[in-house]
Protein backbone atom coordinates (compact mmCIF):
# COMPACT_ATOMS: atom_id res chain seq x y z
CA UNK A 1 0.00 0.00 0.00
CA UNK A 2 2.80 2.49 0.66
CA UNK A 3 4.30 1.74 -3.21
CA UNK A 4 1.07 2.60 -4.21
CA UNK A 5 0.33 5.76 -2.24
CA UNK A 6 3.26 7.00 0.15
CA UNK A 7 0.07 9.13 2.19
CA UNK A 8 -0.23 5.49 4.05
CA UNK A 9 3.04 6.38 6.36
CA UNK A 10 1.39 9.13 7.91
CA UNK A 11 -1.03 6.37 9.31
CA UNK A 12 1.58 3.99 10.68
CA UNK A 13 3.87 6.73 12.02
CA UNK A 14 1.09 8.24 14.09
CA UNK A 15 0.02 4.69 15.49
CA UNK A 16 3.96 4.45 16.67
CA UNK A 17 4.05 7.85 18.26
CA UNK A 18 0.63 7.56 20.00
CA UNK A 19 1.24 3.73 21.26
CA UNK A 20 5.06 3.56 21.53
CA UNK A 21 6.41 7.23 22.52
CA UNK A 22 3.55 8.20 24.09
CA UNK A 23 1.24 5.67 25.31
CA UNK A 24 4.09 3.48 26.56
CA UNK A 25 6.05 6.17 27.69
CA UNK A 26 2.79 7.07 29.97
CA UNK A 27 2.58 3.82 31.41
CA UNK A 28 5.80 4.09 32.62
CA UNK A 29 5.37 7.39 34.31
CA UNK A 30 1.85 6.35 36.13
CA UNK A 31 4.15 3.15 37.50
CA UNK A 32 7.15 5.81 38.69
CA UNK A 33 4.44 7.65 40.19
CA UNK A 34 2.37 4.76 41.70
CA UNK A 35 5.57 2.71 43.00
CA UNK A 36 7.26 6.16 44.81
CA UNK A 37 3.78 6.80 46.43
CA UNK A 38 3.58 3.65 47.53
CA UNK A 39 7.41 3.65 48.76
CA UNK A 40 6.40 6.73 51.17
CA UNK A 41 3.23 5.28 52.13
CA UNK A 42 5.58 2.02 53.49
CA UNK A 43 8.00 4.61 55.02
CA UNK A 44 5.02 6.31 56.97
CA UNK A 45 3.52 3.17 57.91
CA UNK A 46 7.04 1.49 59.12
CA UNK A 47 7.73 4.53 61.10
CA UNK A 48 3.87 4.80 63.03
CA UNK A 49 4.75 0.62 63.53
CA UNK A 50 8.36 0.90 64.94
CA UNK A 51 7.36 3.81 67.11
CA UNK A 52 3.95 1.81 68.23
CA UNK A 53 5.86 -1.32 68.58
CA UNK A 54 8.88 0.75 70.99
CA UNK A 55 6.28 2.65 72.81
CA UNK A 56 4.62 -0.24 74.21
CA UNK A 57 7.92 -2.16 74.93
CA UNK A 58 8.90 1.00 77.60
CA UNK A 59 5.08 1.26 78.99
CA UNK A 60 5.84 -3.07 79.42
CA UNK A 61 9.47 -2.18 81.06
CA UNK A 62 8.52 1.19 82.77
CA UNK A 63 6.02 -1.10 85.27
CA UNK A 64 5.80 1.76 88.32
CA UNK A 65 4.86 4.65 85.50
CA UNK A 66 8.33 6.64 86.61
CA UNK A 67 8.85 8.14 82.89
CA UNK A 68 12.16 6.13 82.49
CA UNK A 69 13.72 2.62 82.46
CA UNK A 70 16.94 1.09 84.71
CA UNK A 71 19.97 0.34 83.50
CA UNK A 72 19.12 -3.21 84.86
CA UNK A 73 16.20 -3.30 83.29
CA UNK A 74 18.03 -2.48 79.87
CA UNK A 75 20.74 -4.85 80.47
CA UNK A 76 18.36 -7.73 80.86
CA UNK A 77 16.60 -7.20 77.87
CA UNK A 78 19.80 -7.41 75.70
CA UNK A 79 20.65 -10.86 77.54
CA UNK A 80 17.07 -11.74 76.44
CA UNK A 81 17.74 -10.83 72.81
CA UNK A 82 21.17 -12.50 72.69
CA UNK A 83 19.30 -15.89 73.96
CA UNK A 84 16.08 -15.70 71.66
CA UNK A 85 16.62 -13.60 68.87
CA UNK A 86 19.16 -15.60 66.54
CA UNK A 87 18.60 -13.27 64.02
CA UNK A 88 20.50 -10.08 66.60
CA UNK A 89 24.33 -10.73 66.24
CA UNK A 90 25.12 -11.52 69.84
CA UNK A 91 26.41 -9.10 71.95
CA UNK A 92 29.23 -8.97 74.34
CA UNK A 93 29.24 -7.53 77.65
CA UNK A 94 30.98 -4.64 76.05
CA UNK A 95 28.98 -4.22 73.01
CA UNK A 96 25.92 -4.12 75.93
CA UNK A 97 27.76 -1.21 77.88
CA UNK A 98 28.27 0.76 74.52
CA UNK A 99 25.11 0.08 73.58
CA UNK A 100 23.49 1.46 76.91
CA UNK A 101 25.47 4.71 77.02
CA UNK A 102 24.76 5.00 73.42
CA UNK A 103 20.73 4.88 74.55
CA UNK A 104 21.49 6.97 77.56
CA UNK A 105 22.52 10.63 75.88
CA UNK A 106 21.47 12.32 78.99
CA UNK A 107 23.94 10.38 81.34
CA UNK A 108 21.48 10.05 83.97
CA UNK A 109 21.98 6.06 83.91
CA UNK A 110 18.53 5.33 82.93
CA UNK A 111 16.68 5.97 79.81
CA UNK A 112 13.20 8.04 79.22
CA UNK A 113 10.90 7.62 76.16
CA UNK A 114 12.85 9.90 73.62
CA UNK A 115 15.96 7.54 74.48
CA UNK A 116 14.48 4.45 74.42
CA UNK A 117 12.83 5.46 70.39
CA UNK A 118 16.37 4.87 68.95
CA UNK A 119 16.61 1.48 69.76
CA UNK A 120 15.86 0.09 66.66
CA UNK A 121 18.59 2.53 64.97
CA UNK A 122 21.16 1.62 67.76
CA UNK A 123 20.40 -2.34 67.24
CA UNK A 124 21.66 -1.68 63.41
CA UNK A 125 25.23 -1.09 64.52
CA UNK A 126 28.19 -4.03 64.05
CA UNK A 127 31.10 -3.16 66.69
CA UNK A 128 34.55 -4.07 65.90
CA UNK A 129 37.30 -3.72 68.16
CA UNK A 130 40.11 -2.55 66.55
CA UNK A 131 42.55 -4.54 68.38
CA UNK A 132 40.81 -7.55 66.51
CA UNK A 133 41.84 -6.05 62.96
CA UNK A 134 45.60 -6.59 64.27
CA UNK A 135 47.51 -8.62 62.37
CA UNK A 136 49.91 -11.79 62.75
CA UNK A 137 52.81 -9.92 62.60
CA UNK A 138 51.73 -7.45 64.96
CA UNK A 139 50.60 -10.00 67.29
CA UNK A 140 53.65 -12.25 66.92
CA UNK A 141 55.86 -10.58 65.79
CA UNK A 142 56.23 -7.37 67.02
CA UNK A 143 59.83 -6.15 66.51
CA UNK A 144 59.21 -7.30 63.20
CA UNK A 145 55.96 -4.91 62.91
CA UNK A 146 57.85 -1.89 64.71
CA UNK A 147 60.77 -2.21 62.35
CA UNK A 148 61.62 0.29 60.08
CA UNK A 149 61.42 -1.44 57.02
CA UNK A 150 58.30 -3.29 57.78
CA UNK A 151 56.81 0.38 58.48
CA UNK A 152 58.05 1.27 55.07
CA UNK A 153 56.30 -1.78 53.34
CA UNK A 154 53.24 -1.05 54.92
CA UNK A 155 52.61 2.55 54.06
CA UNK A 156 54.02 1.53 50.28
CA UNK A 157 50.85 -1.13 50.44
CA UNK A 158 48.45 1.23 51.89
CA UNK A 159 49.55 3.66 49.19
CA UNK A 160 48.10 4.57 45.95
CA UNK A 161 51.18 4.13 43.72
CA UNK A 162 50.83 0.04 44.80
CA UNK A 163 47.33 -0.22 43.48
CA UNK A 164 48.71 2.07 40.01
CA UNK A 165 51.53 -0.89 40.01
CA UNK A 166 48.58 -3.48 40.25
CA UNK A 167 46.32 -1.38 37.45
CA UNK A 168 49.39 -1.68 34.87
CA UNK A 169 50.50 -4.89 35.69
CA UNK A 170 46.67 -6.23 34.72
CA UNK A 171 46.90 -3.72 31.40
CA UNK A 172 50.02 -5.78 30.37
CA UNK A 173 47.87 -8.98 31.39
CA UNK A 174 45.59 -7.77 29.17
CA UNK A 175 47.46 -6.95 25.97
CA UNK A 176 49.56 -10.68 27.21
CA UNK A 177 45.79 -12.76 26.56
CA UNK A 178 44.87 -10.70 23.73
CA UNK A 179 47.91 -10.95 21.98
CA UNK A 180 47.75 -15.08 22.93
CA UNK A 181 44.21 -15.71 21.74
CA UNK A 182 44.04 -13.34 18.96
CA UNK A 183 43.68 -16.10 16.19
CA UNK A 184 41.18 -18.33 18.40
CA UNK A 185 39.15 -15.25 19.35
CA UNK A 186 38.76 -14.29 15.54
CA UNK A 187 37.42 -17.84 14.96
CA UNK A 188 41.17 -19.23 13.23
CA UNK A 189 41.55 -22.72 14.13
CA UNK A 190 44.50 -23.36 16.71
CA UNK A 191 44.35 -26.97 16.49
CA UNK A 192 44.41 -28.79 20.18
CA UNK A 193 47.12 -27.54 22.36
CA UNK A 194 48.79 -30.31 23.96
CA UNK A 195 50.56 -29.94 27.31
CA UNK A 196 53.53 -31.96 28.25
CA UNK A 197 53.41 -30.64 31.75
CA UNK A 198 56.50 -27.70 30.69
CA UNK A 199 56.00 -24.07 29.99
CA UNK A 200 56.63 -24.59 27.02
CA UNK A 201 55.71 -20.95 25.22
CA UNK A 202 56.68 -17.40 26.15
CA UNK A 203 52.87 -17.23 26.63
CA UNK A 204 52.45 -19.77 29.33
CA UNK A 205 55.66 -18.25 31.12
CA UNK A 206 54.19 -14.88 31.18
CA UNK A 207 51.02 -16.31 32.32
CA UNK A 208 52.76 -17.83 35.11
CA UNK A 209 55.00 -14.67 35.89
CA UNK A 210 51.79 -12.72 36.11
CA UNK A 211 50.01 -14.90 38.45
CA UNK A 212 52.90 -14.93 40.49
CA UNK A 213 52.52 -11.36 40.96
CA UNK A 214 48.89 -11.52 41.79
CA UNK A 215 50.14 -13.45 44.22
CA UNK A 216 52.69 -11.61 45.75
CA UNK A 217 49.88 -8.98 45.82
CA UNK A 218 47.48 -11.30 47.59
CA UNK A 219 49.83 -12.07 49.98
CA UNK A 220 51.63 -8.43 50.61
CA UNK A 221 47.85 -7.17 51.46
CA UNK A 222 47.04 -9.94 53.68
CA UNK A 223 49.82 -9.69 55.51
CA UNK A 224 49.69 -5.68 56.07
CA UNK A 225 45.95 -5.45 56.54
CA UNK A 226 45.23 -8.69 57.88
CA UNK A 227 43.05 -11.08 57.01
CA UNK A 228 39.89 -9.81 58.65
CA UNK A 229 40.22 -5.87 56.75
CA UNK A 230 41.07 -7.74 53.24
CA UNK A 231 37.96 -9.92 53.39
CA UNK A 232 35.75 -6.47 54.10
CA UNK A 233 36.32 -5.59 50.54
CA UNK A 234 34.58 -7.15 47.61
CA UNK A 235 36.98 -6.26 45.07
CA UNK A 236 39.84 -7.83 47.50
CA UNK A 237 37.59 -11.12 47.61
CA UNK A 238 37.05 -11.36 43.97
CA UNK A 239 40.84 -10.94 44.00
CA UNK A 240 41.58 -13.53 45.80
CA UNK A 241 38.86 -16.21 44.89
CA UNK A 242 40.02 -15.47 40.90
CA UNK A 243 43.96 -15.96 42.02
CA UNK A 244 43.04 -19.15 43.81
CA UNK A 245 40.87 -20.74 40.85
CA UNK A 246 43.98 -19.39 38.56
CA UNK A 247 46.69 -21.35 40.90
CA UNK A 248 44.30 -24.11 41.56
CA UNK A 249 44.20 -24.71 37.64
CA UNK A 250 47.97 -24.15 37.09
CA UNK A 251 48.81 -27.19 39.27
CA UNK A 252 46.07 -29.32 37.73
CA UNK A 253 47.32 -29.02 34.25
CA UNK A 254 50.93 -29.25 34.57
CA UNK A 255 50.93 -31.56 37.21
CA UNK A 256 51.45 -35.35 35.70
CA UNK A 257 47.93 -36.75 34.63
CA UNK A 258 45.88 -37.79 31.78
CA UNK A 259 44.11 -34.18 31.57
CA UNK A 260 46.84 -32.53 29.36
CA UNK A 261 44.24 -29.20 27.49
CA UNK A 262 45.72 -25.95 28.82
CA UNK A 263 42.44 -23.95 27.45
CA UNK A 264 41.36 -24.27 31.22
CA UNK A 265 44.22 -21.86 32.74
CA UNK A 266 43.91 -20.09 29.94
CA UNK A 267 40.31 -19.11 30.11
CA UNK A 268 40.49 -18.93 34.10
CA UNK A 269 43.21 -16.08 33.11
CA UNK A 270 41.43 -14.31 31.12
CA UNK A 271 38.83 -14.18 33.97
CA UNK A 272 41.90 -11.94 35.67
CA UNK A 273 40.99 -8.95 33.21
CA UNK A 274 37.57 -8.70 34.97
CA UNK A 275 39.78 -7.06 37.49
CA UNK A 276 40.37 -3.76 34.43
CA UNK A 277 36.57 -2.87 35.58
CA UNK A 278 38.49 -1.48 39.04
CA UNK A 279 40.18 0.95 36.22
CA UNK A 280 37.06 2.70 36.06
CA UNK A 281 36.29 3.19 39.48
CA UNK A 282 39.09 5.62 39.63
CA UNK A 283 36.69 7.81 37.90
CA UNK A 284 34.36 9.44 40.50
CA UNK A 285 31.48 9.37 37.95
CA UNK A 286 31.77 5.46 37.06
CA UNK A 287 32.60 4.84 41.05
CA UNK A 288 29.72 6.26 42.10
CA UNK A 289 27.37 4.57 39.82
CA UNK A 290 28.82 1.10 40.11
CA UNK A 291 28.29 2.44 44.18
CA UNK A 292 24.63 2.84 43.16
CA UNK A 293 24.28 -0.37 41.40
CA UNK A 294 25.58 -2.58 44.28
CA UNK A 295 23.38 -0.98 46.82
CA UNK A 296 19.72 -1.31 44.45
CA UNK A 297 20.75 -4.36 43.29
CA UNK A 298 19.03 -6.06 46.78
CA UNK A 299 15.93 -3.56 46.66
CA UNK A 300 15.24 -5.59 42.99
CA UNK A 301 15.13 -8.53 44.11
CA UNK A 302 11.74 -8.87 45.09
CA UNK A 303 10.60 -7.51 41.90
CA UNK A 304 12.82 -10.24 39.84
CA UNK A 305 11.35 -12.68 42.01
CA UNK A 306 8.07 -11.89 40.98
CA UNK A 307 9.33 -11.53 37.19
CA UNK A 308 10.75 -15.20 37.72
CA UNK A 309 7.43 -17.03 39.59
CA UNK A 310 5.23 -14.97 36.22
CA UNK A 311 7.63 -16.70 33.75
CA UNK A 312 8.13 -20.04 35.38
CA UNK A 313 3.72 -19.82 35.89
CA UNK A 314 3.51 -19.59 31.85
CA UNK A 315 6.60 -22.01 31.05
CA UNK A 316 4.65 -24.47 32.68
CA UNK A 317 1.37 -23.66 31.20
CA UNK A 318 3.36 -23.64 28.08
CA UNK A 319 4.29 -27.38 28.32
CA UNK A 320 0.75 -28.63 29.35
CA UNK A 321 -0.76 -26.26 26.28
CA UNK A 322 1.99 -26.66 23.57
CA UNK A 323 4.31 -29.41 24.72
CA UNK A 324 5.53 -31.57 22.22
CA UNK A 325 3.81 -29.45 19.31
CA UNK A 326 7.44 -28.11 18.01
CA UNK A 327 9.14 -30.85 17.08
CA UNK A 328 10.85 -32.46 14.13
CA UNK A 329 10.20 -36.39 14.27
CA UNK A 330 9.54 -37.16 10.86
CA UNK A 331 7.10 -39.82 11.95
CA UNK A 332 4.99 -37.27 14.13
CA UNK A 333 2.30 -35.63 11.44
CA UNK A 334 3.07 -32.10 13.36
CA UNK A 335 6.39 -31.93 11.85
CA UNK A 336 5.15 -31.92 8.79
CA UNK A 337 2.46 -29.10 9.46
CA UNK A 338 5.68 -26.86 10.76
CA UNK A 339 7.37 -26.92 7.35
CA UNK A 340 4.45 -24.80 6.30
CA UNK A 341 5.54 -22.43 8.72
CA UNK A 342 8.30 -21.15 6.28
CA UNK A 343 9.34 -18.14 8.43
CA UNK A 344 9.74 -20.40 11.57
CA UNK A 345 11.59 -23.46 9.85
CA UNK A 346 13.77 -20.70 8.11
CA UNK A 347 14.70 -18.58 10.62
CA UNK A 348 15.89 -22.29 12.26
CA UNK A 349 13.35 -21.58 15.33
CA UNK A 350 13.02 -24.98 16.15
CA UNK A 351 14.86 -24.40 20.14
CA UNK A 352 12.04 -22.30 20.54
CA UNK A 353 9.27 -25.02 22.06
CA UNK A 354 7.41 -26.01 25.41
CA UNK A 355 8.83 -29.27 25.44
CA UNK A 356 10.54 -28.57 28.63
CA UNK A 357 11.22 -26.29 30.92
CA UNK A 358 14.39 -24.93 29.69
CA UNK A 359 12.85 -24.42 26.20
CA UNK A 360 10.01 -22.82 27.47
CA UNK A 361 11.87 -19.92 29.73
CA UNK A 362 14.18 -19.48 26.11
CA UNK A 363 10.81 -18.90 24.69
CA UNK A 364 9.89 -16.51 27.15
CA UNK A 365 13.15 -14.58 27.26
CA UNK A 366 12.52 -13.95 23.35
CA UNK A 367 9.04 -12.61 24.03
CA UNK A 368 10.40 -10.20 26.80
CA UNK A 369 12.60 -8.70 24.68
CA UNK A 370 10.21 -8.67 21.80
CA UNK A 371 12.90 -10.81 19.63
CA UNK A 372 10.67 -11.74 16.32
CA UNK A 373 8.09 -12.99 18.63
CA UNK A 374 5.46 -12.97 15.94
CA UNK A 375 8.08 -15.77 13.83
CA UNK A 376 7.78 -17.63 17.09
CA UNK A 377 3.97 -18.22 17.45
CA UNK A 378 3.64 -18.81 13.45
CA UNK A 379 5.06 -22.97 14.38
CA UNK A 380 2.61 -22.76 17.55
CA UNK A 381 -0.50 -21.41 14.89
CA UNK A 382 0.42 -24.39 12.16
CA UNK A 383 0.85 -27.06 14.58
CA UNK A 384 -2.28 -26.14 16.43
CA UNK A 385 -4.00 -25.60 13.63
CA UNK A 386 -5.51 -22.78 15.29
CA UNK A 387 -4.98 -19.08 16.35
CA UNK A 388 -5.71 -18.80 19.98
CA UNK A 389 -2.38 -19.50 20.59
CA UNK A 390 -2.13 -16.01 20.22
CA UNK A 391 -3.82 -14.89 23.41
CA UNK A 392 -1.52 -17.10 25.18
CA UNK A 393 1.53 -15.21 24.38
CA UNK A 394 -0.47 -11.84 24.00
CA UNK A 395 -1.18 -12.48 27.73
CA UNK A 396 2.78 -12.90 28.37
CA UNK A 397 3.65 -9.89 26.88
CA UNK A 398 0.91 -7.35 28.66
CA UNK A 399 1.76 -8.65 32.08
CA UNK A 400 5.54 -8.77 32.02
CA UNK A 401 6.63 -6.78 28.82
CA UNK A 402 4.12 -3.94 29.54
CA UNK A 403 3.86 -4.20 33.64
CA UNK A 404 6.31 -5.81 35.13
CA UNK A 405 8.92 -4.50 32.84
CA UNK A 406 7.74 -0.70 33.35
CA UNK A 407 7.74 -1.91 37.11
CA UNK A 408 11.19 -2.85 37.15
CA UNK A 409 12.19 0.30 35.65
CA UNK A 410 10.00 2.65 37.68
CA UNK A 411 12.12 0.34 40.79
CA UNK A 412 15.38 1.46 39.55
CA UNK A 413 15.14 4.65 38.82
CA UNK A 414 13.72 5.15 42.43
CA UNK A 415 15.79 3.36 44.08
CA UNK A 416 18.81 5.37 41.83
CA UNK A 417 17.83 8.57 43.31
CA UNK A 418 17.46 7.55 46.42
CA UNK A 419 20.58 5.65 46.69
CA UNK A 420 21.80 8.77 44.96
CA UNK A 421 21.46 11.02 48.04
CA UNK A 422 22.53 8.10 50.40
CA UNK A 423 26.46 7.79 48.47
CA UNK A 424 26.69 11.27 48.62
CA UNK A 425 26.39 11.92 51.99
CA UNK A 426 28.57 8.23 52.68
CA UNK A 427 31.45 9.94 50.81
CA UNK A 428 31.05 13.40 52.50
CA UNK A 429 33.78 14.90 54.29
CA UNK A 430 34.78 13.50 57.71
CA UNK A 431 32.45 14.72 60.70
CA UNK A 432 33.45 14.80 64.57
CA UNK A 433 30.47 14.26 66.23
CA UNK A 434 31.09 14.57 70.41
CA UNK A 435 34.43 13.05 70.02
CA UNK A 436 33.33 10.40 67.46
CA UNK A 437 34.90 10.69 63.84
CA UNK A 438 32.20 9.60 61.18
CA UNK A 439 34.68 8.63 57.93
CA UNK A 440 32.34 7.36 55.28
CA UNK A 441 30.14 4.97 56.68
CA UNK A 442 31.70 4.19 59.19
CA UNK A 443 32.13 5.59 62.71
CA UNK A 444 35.45 5.90 64.99
CA UNK A 445 35.54 6.45 68.77
CA UNK A 446 36.67 5.42 72.20
CA UNK A 447 34.42 3.50 74.22
CA UNK A 448 35.32 4.60 77.60
CA UNK A 449 32.79 7.72 77.21
CA UNK A 450 29.48 8.07 74.80
CA UNK A 451 27.29 11.03 74.63
CA UNK A 452 28.51 11.68 78.25
CA UNK A 453 28.24 8.35 79.58
CA UNK A 454 30.68 5.96 81.01
CA UNK A 455 30.64 2.46 79.62
CA UNK A 456 33.92 1.53 81.69
CA UNK A 457 34.66 -0.16 78.11
CA UNK A 458 38.19 0.62 77.12
CA UNK A 459 39.86 0.24 73.67
CA UNK A 460 38.69 2.35 70.14
CA UNK A 461 36.36 0.62 68.23
CA UNK A 462 34.46 1.43 65.01
CA UNK A 463 30.95 0.77 64.10
CA UNK A 464 28.88 0.52 60.64
CA UNK A 465 25.17 -0.10 59.78
CA UNK A 466 24.59 -3.27 58.93
CA UNK A 467 20.66 -3.42 57.75
CA UNK A 468 18.50 -6.61 58.33
CA UNK A 469 16.28 -5.87 55.15
CA UNK A 470 17.27 -5.13 51.69
CA UNK A 471 14.61 -2.54 51.14
CA UNK A 472 15.29 -0.93 53.88
CA UNK A 473 17.20 2.65 52.73
CA UNK A 474 19.17 3.88 55.39
CA UNK A 475 21.41 7.22 55.65
CA UNK A 476 24.37 5.22 57.42
CA UNK A 477 25.73 9.10 58.20
CA UNK A 478 22.25 10.36 59.65
CA UNK A 479 21.70 7.31 61.49
CA UNK A 480 25.68 7.93 62.98
CA UNK A 481 25.15 11.47 63.43
CA UNK A 482 21.88 10.76 65.69
CA UNK A 483 23.09 7.76 67.34
CA UNK A 484 26.46 9.21 68.16
CA UNK A 485 25.01 12.54 69.15
CA UNK A 486 23.55 13.91 72.56
CA UNK A 487 20.66 15.10 70.82
CA UNK A 488 18.32 13.81 68.59
CA UNK A 489 18.28 16.51 65.61
CA UNK A 490 15.15 16.96 63.12
CA UNK A 491 17.85 16.22 60.26
CA UNK A 492 18.54 13.02 61.98
CA UNK A 493 15.24 12.31 62.53
CA UNK A 494 13.76 12.43 59.17
CA UNK A 495 16.53 11.29 57.48
CA UNK A 496 17.74 7.96 59.22
CA UNK A 497 15.88 5.01 58.85
CA UNK A 498 13.01 4.25 56.32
Amino acid sequence: SYSENRLVAIYWVSFMVISFFYIMNLILAVCTQQYDKSINCRKVSREKLAKKLLSDAFTLLDQKDQGHVSRESIMNVMAILNQDMPEIKTMSSEEKSIIYALLDKNGSDSICLDEFLDWSLVMLLNLSKESDYATWVETKLPYVYQSQWYTRLSEAVKSNRFDTAIDVILVLNAMTILMQDYSMLVGQNTGDPENDETLDTKWETLETLFTALYVLEVMLKVTINGWKRYKESARNLFDFFVTGMTILASFYVYYPNTYNNTNLIRFIVMARVLRLVRLLFAIESFRLLGAITLDILPASRDIFLVLLFVAYFFATSGQLLYGGYITRDPSNPLSHALLEATDFTSSAYWPNNFNDMFSGMNVLFNLLVVNNWTTCIQGFEYTTGSKTVRFFFLFFHLICVTGISNVITSVVINSFFQQLEVIEHRYGRNERVDGTSIRGSRAFFAASVLTGTNTGVQGKYSAHIQAVNFDVDIDERAVMRRVFGRSNTPDSNEKGLT
